[in-house]
């Protein structure tokens, strides 16, 4: 199984070393706190140009829990039927990875809430720093965008961030194997999975 090295804002998201295909158990956490906001006061953008996020997300409880950010129904409708995942203990922050490389879809799906305080705006502020960056249309009114330190589009690859809040920031992260229905559109995947989680964070922020 292929595993990129992607940078998001200025921390390295490492994939979980030696893993297997599909299924998987979960672990113990990554602890990420949610810091306080440091985005510029007052207009609709923070200080290095990334949208404010005017209905911001509560997302202690998939700090503790990140393998909660996707149901397992909403796994088996990715293409990944059975497969369970797997905390990732390596990443910057709260984060799980999904195991999918012999699933029918051939895809590897990971989702981490990225610490920092800053969200997207650390991401805006290293924009010119990456391989390829791109103002993606809001999900579910949340401003996303493709940012790159790599670009391995090519190779069936690609990461979508999210804006939960001013200060806290989804990375999901795809990687596809070749054969698989999601190669020719890794960033597609990415963002219909970032759609998925933040569904389900807004549920379980009722």
């Amino acid at each position: 199984m292929r595993i990129p090295t992607i940078v998001a804002g200025t921390a390295a998201l490492a994939l979980l070393a030696g893993c297997g295909d599909s299924g998987g158990t979960t672990g113990t956490p990554t602890t990420a706190t949610t810091p306080t906001s440091n985005s510029s006061g007052g207009g609709d953008t923070t200080a290095n140009g990334a949208p404010k996020v005017k209905n911001p997300l509560e997302v202690k409880a998939f700090e503790a829990n990140p393998c909660g950010m996707a149901t397992p129904a909403q796994v088996e409708a990715f293409g990944l039927p059975g497969v369970t995942g797997r905390v990732n203990s390596g990443a910057p922050g709260a984060s799980c990875i999904w195991l999918g490389a012999s699933a029918p879809s051939k895809i590897t799906p990971s989702a981490t809430l990225i610490p920092g305080g800053k969200g997207l705006d650390a991401m805006y502020q290293n924009k010119d720093s990456y391989a390829a960056f791109e103002v993606l249309p809001a999900i579910q009114g949340y401003p996303a965008i493709m940012n790159l330190q790599v670009d391995q589009r090519a190779d069936g690859n690609c990461d979508v961030s999210v804006g939960l809040s001013d200060e806290v920031a989804l990375l999901v992260l795809i990687v596809t194997e070749k054969g698989s229905p999601r190669f020719a559109d890794p960033c597609g995947a990415a963002t219909e999975f970032a759609n998925q989680v933040i569904t389900t964070i807004k549920a379980g922020a009722k």
